[in-house]
């Protein structure tokens, strides 16, 4: 079956992780997170991380780079993101990819991302990413990277507000940050829509040597994603749930794959491509959030377009309040 280049109205919540669900409900239930978030923006946290990247690291630009600045236009095309954002390259011989920024997000991918993945592969991983903005993942995400620094930052200056970022709301967040790499691995497999890609990136990720790049043995790795689905997440105890997260940044790759593959053999995937998800619309402002009323996505207030559908969020507006 040829690439499909589009998927219309695609909505975050058809390809949504049960996991990322269950782990942000419980993050943002936890006491302290609006808080930290005003304190996140207040300093101006993101801005420091925006600069970090965009002032070292290689731009990647239609003029500059076309080819795989082609690549990234391909998985906005497809996953229905209307504002593009940012790509730069950074100096790294391993494969990785990274989203930073919340209003204006760009993405970073590694030198080694570039030189050691086909287009196909190279899709799958922009399309994580492009996953990551779509389901406005990046502030918590940054909130989990800078949580330790902020605590210093706030310890001295302030009364009460430094406790709010000790273990129960880094847990959840960090919690919550490695289970939404499940939902961003369902976008790249959307993007790129080539399983065999898929599960080639996950078995470098997981440690193939460049040497057997070319003999690379898909069944066997398929074969051990399929053992591990006897373990059972959910009914893991909190203690090994905290072990398992320590120092690590992502959930255990070879657990992902056998997540990417349980949702292609749902039959989910093939429903989300073939536009045919159970996905409804909810267009209601609930409790004063701001929603596109074409798709009914969560807005923050500042986009010119919804990230979800692609309308011009202010004729959107417009067009709500003369009605």
């Amino acid at each position: 079956m040829s690439r499909i280049r589009h998927l219309p109205g695609l909505h975050p919540y058809e390809y949504e992780h049960p996991f990322d669900a269950k782990a942000l409900d419980a993050l943002q239930s936890t006491v302290g997170l609006d808080a930290v978030v005003r304190e996140f923006n207040e300093h101006g946290l993101e801005r420091y991380i925006t600069v970090q990247y965009t002032g070292s690291n290689l731009r990647i630009s239609p003029d500059s780079y076309p080819k795989i600045h082609a690549l990234l236009d391909q998985v906005c095309d497809v996953i229905n993101l209307p504002s593009r954002p940012d790509l730069y390259l950074e100096w790294g011989y391993h494969i990785n990819g990274f989203t930073v920024g919340v209003d204006h997000p760009i993405i970073v991918l590694t030198s080694g991302a570039i030189d050691l993945l086909s287009d196909e592969e190279l899709l799958y991983l922009i399309g994580h990413e492009v996953g990551h903005i779509k389901s406005r993942h990046t502030l918590y995400h940054q909130m989990a990277d800078v949580l330790p620094i902020l605590a210093d930052i706030l310890a001295p200056v302030t009364l009460g507000i430094a406790k709010l970022v000790s273990s129960p709301l880094r847990i959840a967040l960090l919690h919550w940050s490695r289970m939404s790499e499940f939902t961003a691995d369902r976008a790249g497999l959307l993007a790129c829509q080539n399983q065999e890609a898929a599960v080639k990136v996950m078995m470098k990720w997981a440690g193939m040597p460049t040497r057997y790049y070319d003999d690379m043995k898909l069944e066997s790795f398929i074969k051990q994603a399929r053992s591990f689905e006897a373990l059972d997440y959910d009914k893991l105890s909190a203690a090994i749930k905290f072990i398992a997260v320590l120092g690590s940044t992502h959930p255990w790759t070879i657990m992902r794959s056998a997540e990417l593959l349980r949702w292609i053999e749902s039959g989910e995937y093939e429903k989300v491509i073939n536009r045919e998800s159970s996905y409804r619309l909810n267009i209601r402002d609930e409790d004063g959030v701001q929603v596109c009323r074409t798709c009914g996505y969560h807005l923050q207030g500042t986009e010119q377009f919804c990230n979800c559908c692609g309308q011009q969020l202010r004729q959107t507006f417009a067009n709500n309040a003369a009605g």
